[in-house]
C-alpha cells in the first residue's frame, strides 16, 4: 500500500494536530498517510537528517516561518528549514505557512524557497486546507490571494511591466487575435505588436508563441490559473 509521507514543522502542536487530523481525512483505502512532526528548528534539522539517513523520503512539508531557532546549525527561521528540506529532499513540495502578510517576508519567502503552496494562516479553514493539500499532490500549486498578491506585484516590478502591458497577457489568456487587440486598448497595432514583443523577450527571451508567454505568466503569478 503506497505511503505519504507528511512532515509538519510549527511550534505550536496543537495546530499540527489539527492539520494532521484534517488531512488524515484525505486517506483512501489504496494509500496510507504517514506524519512526522517538528516543533522547532533544532527538531526539524534532527527529523530531517533522520529521514534521510533512514531513506524516508517526505511527499510533502508544511513549514512554518515563525519557529524556535537552532543557531548551531545556522537555522534561523522556516525558510532556512525548508531550503534544508529542498537541500536533503528535492522531490518534496512544500507549502510554507505564516500569520505575516508583510511583503518583505513573502518576497523572502518566495525567491528563497519557490514553495508549491504558499497559506496565511489567518486565511485558512478545513477545507481549504485539503484543497490546497489535493492541488500540491495533484502536481498543482495553491497561494493564498494575499500571497497572489504580492508574488504579481514582485514579477510586475522585476520585470518593468505596465497596467497597459498586463491588460495584454489577460487578452492573450482569452486568446484575444492581435488584429482586434485596438478594440479593447486604446493604441495602434503596431504599438502593441511592439509592447507584445517586450513582454515575450523579457519572459521568454523571445523563444516561444503566445501560449507559452501565457504559461510563463502564469507561473510567475501575473495571470490567474484556472
Amino acid at each position: 500500500m503506497p505511503i505519504i509521507n507528511l512532515f509538519f514543522v510549527d511550534d505550536h502542536p496543537i495546530i499540527i494536530d489539527g492539520y494532521s487530523n484534517i488531512l488524515s481525512t484525505t486517506k483512501t483505502n489504496d494509500t496510507t498517510i504517514s506524519i512526522t512532526a517538528a516543533y522547532s528548528c533544532e527538531q526539524a534539522y534532527f527529523k530531517i537528517i533522520e529521514s534521510h539517513q533512514a531513506q524516508k523520503y517526505f511527499d510533502l512539508a508544511f513549514v512554518d516561518i515563525s519557529l524556535p531557532t537552532y543557531p548551531a546549525q545556522n537555522l534561523y527561521t522556516g525558510i532556512d528549514v525548508a531550503k534544508l528540506i529542498r537541500y536533503y529532499f528535492p522531490a518534496c513540495n512544500i507549502v510554507v505557512l505564516t500569520m505575516h502578510s508583510e511583503p518583505a517576508i513573502i518576497t523572502a519567502a518566495l525567491q528563497e524557497i519557490n514553495p508549491e503552496g504558499f497559506i496565511l494562516k489567518n486565511a485558512i479553514n478545513a477545507a481549504s486546507l485539503v484543497a490546497a493539500y489535493q492541488a500540491i499532490m495533484m502536481g498543482a500549486t495553491f497561494y493564498s490571494s494575499t500571497i497572489t498578491k504580492v508574488q504579481k506585484e514582485n514579477a510586475i516590478k522585476r520585470l518593468n511591466l505596465d497596467a497597459i502591458d498586463c491588460q495584454i497577457l489577460t487578452l492573450l489568456d482569452k486568446k484575444i487575435k492581435m488584429k482586434d487587440m485596438p478594440n479593447h486598448i486604446d493604441l495602434s497595432l503596431s504599438a502593441i505588436e511592439k509592447r507584445k514583443t517586450n513582454i515575450k523577450n523579457r519572459l521568454l527571451k523571445d523563444k516561444g508563441n503566445d501560449a507559452a508567454i501565457v504559461t510563463a505568466a502564469k507561473k510567475l503569478g501575473l495571470l490567474l490559473v484556472y
